[in-house]
Order: structure tokens, then C-alpha cells, then sequence
């Protein structure tokens, strides 16, 4: 059951899901890929190039281990996460229908009303959630070092790529929230190339996005370009001389269709979905030619979780092939496993030209991201 801010526990509709790929104690033979991001070159701008390794039948078989049979697993599942409602219910269901004795509780709010539960209830001594999946890694950092999460590596996480794996274990890249410009058909003539169409003057007021201090998605893309020397802090300064309407990125993404809006910023999903229910609806996106920041969100295990196998399996079925593929038909997610295919519109992430960023440092300069925000766009 989900419960969101200003919204009672609700029950989800029937969504059947075949195929499930958690086969707990199975031996599955066979080749496996090994995807490695290759390193980025450059100055802070490079095209992402992935090797991929061929791990033959003389690596033999492998034992999936970690992944419980749906008879081992039951009771509460608690879940703290940013997911959007509509996708959560979606997995909520194709969950519990994998796992008939499991009872997935969903807390759903944006990821800086996430954060603020979870540190009440850290300072109260005990975090209410068995795990927790927000919008970017600098979440799993924070959490990794104050050594509240759980170090568990799911066998399905061979399938990522490196960069969305924590080389320690403790949380790993379970959907890519890739951060575009999207723009109104009608009102745009020429489709815009990058994120520095939105300093257009004729965007005064026209444009918007998300607010670092309720988005994580958003505060990973400032961080990025903050770390860029090609943008730093003089395109925030210019970004909020447009005086941009500040939203959730759903809310971007809605308002620019509604044509309120003429251009934004927000995720390639959120679009996606609109389209997927409005086909007519005049919007659509870039992926800016010059790079786009790609946030990874992350899942992970709380370490004292009440139902630690349950989490297990969640985390588990979510890195799946049938868990990437749910969040593809639900949402229009790119998937984090290269055999997922991906949503129309793009071949492969390999396609993405992607600005890096470094986790690291953004949870390391959060409070210096967010006074940047505040400096240029007061206290919103």
C-alpha cells in the first residue's frame, strides 16, 4: 500500500507481470555481459563508450543465492521512496503478485521529504523502512558513510554498469532519471540544442524546473554543472534572471504541455509518460547535444531493516530483467541493464552524450549547491 503526503493508504489496480527472473537456489548456465563504463576524457564532457566484457562458459555457472523463492519470503516490506505514485503502485502490484505473502508499505514523497523522515527518525533511534530509493546517489553516500545502510550486493547488480554500482555494496543505480529540455511544440519553432537555450530572453518567465531542495534528481543536475567549468555557477545566475517557475519536474513536464510554459527542464520519463497517456500533447524533448547529466537513483538496504530478506528480494527483483522492463511499459524509464531494450526514441544509453559528475562531491558540497540556488533564486 502506498501512502504519499496528503493521501491515505490506497489499494492499486490488477497488474499481471510474467516471467518474474528472482529463481531463488536455480543454477542458470550461461554467457553473462559484464558492462564497464569506459573512463571519461576530456575536460568535463565526454560521449559515454561502454566495453563489454564476454564472460564465456569457462567462468561456469552461477548460483543465485541471494534471491529468495517466493514461499521463503513474507510480511511487511516497508518502502521510503521518491518514485512517482503511478509507478509505485505499478510495482507494488508485479511485487506482491511475485511474492503472494509479502505486503509492500510504500511512504512516496519527493526526496528531500524523504530525507527529512528519515533523519527525524534517525535522531528518534530507529529508521521505520526496511529500504529506501530516491532520485540520485548522493543519497547513498550520505547514508553509506554514516553506516545506516545494509552491505549486501544482489546477485542481479552483475548486470549494471559499473558506474551504477557502489563498489562497496551498499546501493546501486535502479533507474536513470536523464535530465532533458523539454519544450512546446507550438510555441518553439526550432527544437532547442542544449540546456543554454533556456538563457534565451524570450524564455523571461517561460521557463521552469525543480527546486534542489525537494528534487534530488534536480540538485544532481546542479551539482554537475557546478563541477563543469563550461557552466558553474554563472549559468545558474543567468537561469534565474528568467525568473523560472519553480515545480516538481512532473509538474514541469505538465505545465509545458498545458502551454503555460514554453521550455524547462526535467526528466526524459516524465515526458514519456505524459505522451504515453496524450499522445496529441503538444511537448517533447532533447537530450542536450553538448551532453545531458544522467542522475542515477539508487536503492539500498537499511541496515537494521525489521525484514531484511524481504528487502532483499525487492532490490532484487527491481535489477531484474523483469523489474527494468515493468519500469520501461510503466514509466518510459530508461533501464540500467543494457538487455532491457530500451524506450522508443533511444537505442541504448550508449547513444547519450553525458556530462560526469561525481557523486562524491555533490553530497560532499550539498550545502554550497543549495545556497547557490538560494543566492540566485531566493528562498523558494
Amino acid at each position: 500500500m502506498i501512502n504519499a503526503p496528503n493521501s491515505a493508504f490506497s489499494r492499486r489496480t490488477s497488474l499481471r507481470l510474467a516471467g518474474a527472473d528472482c529463481r531463488g537456489g536455480k543454477r542458470i548456465r550461461g554467457n553473462i555481459w559484464g558492462p564497464r563504463l569506459a573512463p571519461f576524457v576530456g575536460t568535463m564532457m565526454t560521449t559515454v563508450r561502454l566495453l563489454l566484457l564476454w564472460a564465456g562458459p569457462a567462468l561456469g555457472a552461477i548460483w543465485l543465492t541471494g534471491c529468495a523463492r517466493p514461499a521463503e519470503v513474507g510480511g511487511s516490506v516497508v518502502l521510503y521512496t521518491s518514485v512517482p505514485t503511478g509507478v509505485i503502485a505499478g510495482v507494488e502490484t508485479a511485487f506482491e503478485e511475485r511474492y503472494p505473502a509479502v505486503d509492500l508499505q510504500v511512504y512516496r514523497a519527493g526526496t528531500g521529504d524523504v530525507m527529512a523522515r528519515v533523519e527525524e527518525e534517525l535522531a528518534a533511534g530507529r529508521i521505520g523502512a526496511d529500504l529506501i530509493w530516491v532520485a540520485d546517489f548522493t543519497v547513498g553516500e550520505d547514508l553509506k558513510e554514516r553506516g545506516v545502510l545494509l552491505q549486501y550486493t544482489p546477485p542481479e547488480a552483475v548486470a549494471l554498469l559499473a558506474t551504477l554500482r557502489d563498489e562497496d555494496g551498499y546501493y546501486f543505480g535502479a533507474r536513470l532519471l536523464n535530465m532533458v529540455v523539454a519544450y512546446n511544440t507550438q510555441a518553439v519553432a526550432v527544437p532547442p540544442s542544449g540546456y543554454r537555450d533556456l538563457l534565451a530572453p524570450r524564455y523571461y518567465r517561460r521557463v521552469g524546473h525543480a527546486s534542489p531542495k525537494t528534487s534530488g534528481a534536480f540538485l544532481y543536475f546542479m551539482g554537475a554543472l557546478l563541477q563543469d567549468p563550461g557552466y558553474g555557477e554563472d549559468f545558474f545566475r543567468q537561469l534565474a534572471g528568467n525568473e523560472p517557475a519553480i515545480q516538481t519536474n512532473t509538474q514541469t513536464t505538465a505545465r509545458i504541455a498545458a502551454g503555460e510554459l514554453d521550455i524547462g527542464i526535467t526528466i526524459d520519463f516524465t515526458v514519456r509518460k505524459l505522451l504515453g497517456e496524450s499522445p496529441d500533447a503538444p511537448i517533447d524533448f532533447v537530450y542536450p547535444e553538448t551532453g545531458v547529466v544522467m542522475a542515477p537513483s539508487p536503492i539500498a538496504i537499511f541496515e537494521d531493516a525489521p525484514n531484511v530478506e524481504g528487502a532483499k528480494a525487492f532490490e532484487q527483483y527491481i535489477l531484474s530483467q523483469s523489474g527494468q522492463v515493468l519500469l520501461r511499459d510503466l514509466a518510459g524509464v530508461v533501464p540500467v541493464r543494457l538487455d532491457v531494450t530500451p524506450p522508443d526514441g533511444i537505442e541504448s544509453i550508449t547513444q547519450l552524450r553525458v556530462i560526469p559528475a561525481d557523486p562524491a562531491w555533490i553530497q560532499a558540497h550539498r550545502d554550497q549547491v543549495l545556497s547557490v540556488f538560494t543566492t540566485f533564486y531566493g528562498e523558494q
